[in-house]
C-alpha cells in the first residue's frame, strides 16, 4: 500500500458509503499496484523488454493488428477461457511475437492479480542442466515448483537450439502438468510448424537460425497435440523490426 495515496491515506483499503448508510471497505488500486509491481519484478522478464506493453506495440502488418486484437481480448476474458486458455504466437524471429507476450502478462498482473513467469527456452533448459553439477545448492524441483505454481508461463522461443531427448522430456513435462492442470501459457516460436498448410515448412524455415527442423519434429506429434488443444495459434508476419532499427540508426549515424 503506498503511504500517500489520497484514496485510502495508506491503509490499503478505501471506506465509502452507500446511499442506504452503510459503511463498506474495498481493497485500493494502489494495493494491487504495488503487489503487480512485486509479482513482476519476480517474473523474470530481462531488462531489454522493459518497455513491452500492448499500448506500445506498433504493429503496420494486417496480422499485427489481428494479433493485438486477439491478446486484449483473451486479456479481457481471462482467467474464464474454456477453450485455447493458452496462446502461440508464430512467425519469423523480429516481428513482435515476445512483445506481445509480456505485455499480455503486465497487464494482467497489473489487472488480475495473476502470478506470471517469463522464461526463454534456451535459457530455462540451461539453467536445469546447472542443477546436475554435484556442488549445485539448487535443485531441479527448485526451478520447476514456480513454472507449475504460475497462473501464466511465457515459454519464449519454444524449439530454438538442439532438441535433445532430454531437452524433449523437459519441455514435455511442464507443457504436459499445465495442460492438466487447465493453467495459461503464452509460448513464442519461430520453428515452422510442420504441418501441410505451414508456409515455412521444410525448405523454407528461417535459414541460420533454426535450419530445417520444425516444431513438430522438435517436440513430437503428442505434444504437439496437446498444444493445439491448448492454444489459440496466432501468426505474425512482415519484416524483422531489429533490422530496421538498426538500418534506421546507420543513416542517421
Amino acid at each position: 500500500m503506498a503511504p500517500d495515496c489520497p484514496d485510502c491515506g495508506g491503509t490499503g483499503f478505501r471506506v465509502r458509503s452507500t446511499p442506504e448508510g452503510f459503511t463498506t471497505a474495498a481493497r485500493c488500486d494502489c494495493s494491487y499496484r504495488e503487489q503487480a509491481a512485486r509479482m513482476l519484478k519476480s517474473a523474470r522478464i530481462p531488462p531489454r523488454y522493459d518497455h513491452c506493453l500492448l499500448e506500445t506495440f506498433e504493429g503496420q502488418e494486417d496480422s499485427h493488428r489481428e494479433a493485438i486484437q486477439i491478446a486484449g481480448d483473451w486479456v479481457e476474458r481471462w482467467p474464464d477461457l474454456e477453450f485455447n486458455h493458452s496462446l502461440l504466437f508464430h512467425g519469423s524471429p523480429g516481428i513482435g511475437k515476445t512483445h506481445l507476450a509480456i505485455g499480455i502478462i503486465r497487464q494482467l498482473a497489473g489487472q488480475k492479480g495473476a502470478r506470471v513467469l517469463f522464461y526463454e527456452q534456451r535459457a530455462l533448459l540451461k539453467k536445469l542442466q546447472g542443477t546436475f553439477d554435484p556442488g549445485s545448492a539448487i535443485r531441479e524441483s527448485h526451478i520447476l515448483a514456480p513454472i507449475q505454481a504460475a497462473d501464466i508461463l511465457v515459454l519464449d522461443d519454444l524449439g530454438a537450439g538442439r532438441t535433445s531427448e532430454w531437452a524433449r522430456d523437459v519441455l514435455h513435462e511442464i507443457i504436459t502438468h499445465r495442460y492438466d492442470h487447465r493453467k495459461s501459457m503464452i509460448i513464442t516460436t519461430n520453428c515452422a510448424l510442420g504441418e501441410d498448410d505451414d508456409e515455412d515448412a521444410g525448405d523454407n524455415a528461417v535459414p541460420g537460425v533454426l535450419g530445417s527442423l520444425s516444431l513438430r519434429q522438435r517436440l513430437g506429434d503428442a505434444l504437439m497435440s496437446r498444444l493445439y488443444e491448448m492454444c489459440r495459434f496466432v501468426r505474425l508476419e512482415g519484416d524483422d523490426y531489429r533490422k530496421g532499427v538498426i538500418n534506421q540508426r546507420i543513416r542517421r549515424a
